[in-house]
């Protein structure tokens, strides 16, 4: 969907640019426009998390982290999830 893109758009960018924390602006940037669309979407979580145990990253974390995601438009509850690398060059 073109929210997936644009999130996705943004969290590359963000990983490239900044690290944890401007891929959690990021992408409450891109869900806080979506709430003003019609329907709206209506956030009930972003997380940027450790795979192994779903802790919180920190902002100097390096390695795999997921960008988890959940929110509601109308009665549908949508959830995605977004893997992605920090720290690790090829």
């Amino acid at each position: 969907t073109r929210l997936e893109q644009s999130q996705t758009a943004h969290a590359m960018a963000a990983v490239s640019a900044g690290g944890p924390a401007a891929v959690l602006a990021a992408a409450r940037q891109v869900l806080d426009e979506a709430a003003r669309l019609r329907p709206p979407v209506e956030l009930d979580y972003v997380a940027l998390v450790d795979p192994a145990d779903f802790t919180d990253v920190t902002d100097d974390f390096e390695g795999e982290a997921v960008l988890a995601v959940a929110a509601r438009v109308g009665t549908t509850r949508l959830i995605d999830n977004l893997p992605l690398t920090f720290g690790v060059r090829p």
